[in-house]
């Protein structure tokens, strides 16, 4: 039996690749690689509409509420009796402190990493893309 298969073997010829394979092969792989870059990119678009909108009602919602929050007729003491805030500043601070709207502040905060973190996302992928369409043509 392996007789027979090292004659087959002989007798069959070289064979070699068609020309163009090569080329083909690699534009494929350039294809797919856009095509996979594209559907990042088009992600990375839906994601900062919607961080962009999220962005947009928390500073309508809870920007309202922290204008409205006390922490800012505190503050508006620093201008009007500083020499009264500087004596009893530890009090002062603290009061500061205590009226900070966190909630609020962290809420608007969220979209804004969002849209940074995709804004970063989009242009890694988008300068990737103008890379890889220059070398191919």
């Amino acid at each position: 039996m392996t007789q027979n298969l090292q004659k087959i073997f002989k007798n069959l010829k070289n064979i070699e690749p068609s020309r163009g394979l090569e080329g083909k092969i690699l534009k494929t792989i350039a294809r797919e690689k856009g095509l996979e870059i594209r559907k990042k990119l088009l992600f990375a678009r839906g994601g900062l509409a919607v961080s962009f909108g999220a962005l947009a009602y928390t500073l309508f919602v809870f920007g309202r509420a922290f204008l409205e929050s006390d922490f800012w007729n505190l503050l508006k003491l620093t201008l009007s009796d500083s020499g009264t805030i500087a004596g009893h500043f530890s009090d002062y601070a603290a009061s500061l402190l205590e009226t900070l709207p966190v909630v609020e502040i962290f809420a608007m905060l969220v979209p804004v990493l969002a849209v940074m973190l995709l804004l970063s996302y989009y242009f890694k992928f988008s300068n990737n893309n103008n890379f890889r369409h220059n070398q191919i043509t």
